[in-house]
Parts: C-alpha cells; structure tokens; sequence
C-alpha cells in the first residue's frame, strides 16, 4: 500500500468537503444578509434562523480547514506486524460476519468514506476506506494493539467484536 497515494486522496476528499462547506456558507450569509430575512414583527424569526445556520456553517468551514491543516502535516510511516497500531495506519479489520472494514486512523475528519483501487500482488480492487479518529470507541480501541488482535466495543446494549487482519 502506497501511504502517499493514500494520503493524496484523503486530501483530495478534504478539499472537496471543505469547497462544498465553503459553498453552503456563502449561501447561508447571502440568505441571512438578504433584505427579505429582516424581521417586520417579532414572531418572524427567518433572518434570525438564516444567521444561525450561516454562523453554523462557518464553523463547519473552519473544522474542515483544521481537518485539511491536520492531515497535510501529517507524518506517514509504514506499519508491519510487529509495529503497533498507531496515528497514520491503515487497519482493515474482520467482524463476526466475516465482513471486512479498511480504516485509516487520522488526526480528524472522522467518519468520511471514499474508494480508492488498492493494488495487491494479483490484481488490484476498489476499497472503501473510512477514517476514523484515535478519540472514537473503535478507534481507542484499535490504538497499540497489533496484527491478529481482537478488539471489543461496546455501543449501547450492543457488544462488537473485530480481528485485526491487516496493518499497513
């Protein structure tokens, strides 16, 4: 697995969830500034929500930039099966089902998906790829453990359990 290539992806897809963050903002201030939001009566709160969601979605702006500042300071180093799980591994990961997750574990951005064509010695594939943060429950979990360990969350009344199958 080649980490750059990763990494330029993970960047890729940061920089389009911040352009559509910045896009919703834009709309959001021209919605709330607009002269229809102002209020001619007490009961009409539209201006007031247009701000609300404008201020909002601002703060989503400036999360993606500290996701896109985070991940491209981010120092890569290649994991093996002795190497504990750290900040920067892939990890693909097998539940009981016998389905089979990739994480990244990254310093933010937690929860974004995207595919990339993973090359092997045979063939190459399409995988999905999630990050996931060392502050999540899975995430905590996986930190300093190694290949063929089994991590156990519990989410709720529900308890998962996952073998550790790769570290890259």
């Amino acid at each position: 697995m080649n980490k750059s290539i990763l990494l330029s992806e993970i960047l890729k897809q940061l920089d389009a969830i911040k352009l559509s963050a910045e896009k919703a903002a834009n709309q959001a201030h021209e919605t709330a500034t607009h002269s229809e939001a102002v209020a001619r009566s007490k009961y009409e709160t539209f201006g007031l929500e247009a701000s609300y969601l404008a201020h909002g979605q601002a703060q989503r702006v400036a999360e993606c930039s500290m996701d896109l500042k985070a991940f491209t300071g981010l120092k890569l180093c290649s994991f093996n099966d002795g190497t504990p799980i750290g900040l920067g591994a892939l990890v693909v990961i097998m539940d009981e089902k016998d389905d089979e997750q990739s994480l990244f574990i990254g310093p933010g951005a937690g929860g974004v998906k995207f595919t990339m064509t993973v090359d092997s010695l045979a063939s190459s594939k399409e995988v999905e790829i999630m990050i996931i943060t060392p502050s999540s429950p899975l995430g905590s979990a996986l930190i300093g453990r190694m290949l063929d360990d089994t991590v156990v969350i519990n989410i709720g009344a529900n308890r998962k359990e996952y073998e550790i199958i790769g570290v890259y």
